[in-house]
């Protein structure tokens, strides 16, 4: 399928070039290169993301801006996989058995409402600013702040296990 896609996208380039066809900002001009490196890196990223829990978004966007996708075409597509993601997770959850219903809809509550002031208020600051820049800020401040409270958590975690030798939670304990 990958490669029937490759070819597709630079049969489609080239008919695009012998048309003198305009690109607008943000659309993509896929070449031998792109064609190749831009799935690798998305497969990369799902496989991260489905290996290590985190969020394939938080891959997907730097990639996506870095080919010069609009970023708010990034970010609604961002949007869009993790409502696709986020739906598959529950449905599993919910057919093991493991979905606690009253703390599933507080969460959709909660999230839902969340999301709509979030989006009404960067679309006002980016009408007001006039900066599609505070989109990208928004993600990367979601990233580092993610990364930040991820690493503190697994050094608690760490530090509060009991230690190989049975004794308390320090990293470097010694042993009896």
């Amino acid at each position: 399928v990958s490669y029937y896609l490759r070819g597709y996208l630079l049969s489609m380039s080239a008919k695009k070039r012998r048309l003198f066809y305009r690109y607008a900002e943000g659309d993509i001009e896929w070449d031998e290169k792109a064609t190749i490196i831009y799935p690798v890196v998305c497969i990369l990223a799902g496989l991260c993301a489905g290996m290590f829990g985190i969020g394939g978004g938080i891959v997907q966007v730097p990639l996506m801006l870095k080919i010069g996708i609009n970023p708010k075409v990034a970010s609604a597509t961002s949007a869009t996989m993790i409502m696709y993601t986020s739906f598959t997770a529950m449905t599993s959850f919910y057919v093991f058995g493991l979905l606690k219903m009253d703390y599933a809809v507080i969460c959709l509550i909660l999230g839902l409402c969340v999301t709509f002031v979030g989006q009404i208020g960067l679309t006002i600051l980016i009408k007001k600013l006039g900066r599609d820049s505070l989109i990208i800020f928004s993600v990367a401040a979601v990233v580092g702040v993610s990364a930040v409270l991820m690493g503190t958590h697994s050094i608690i975690q760490l530090a509060s296990a009991p230690s190989l030798s049975g004794g308390g939670g320090a990293i470097c304990a010694k042993g009896d």
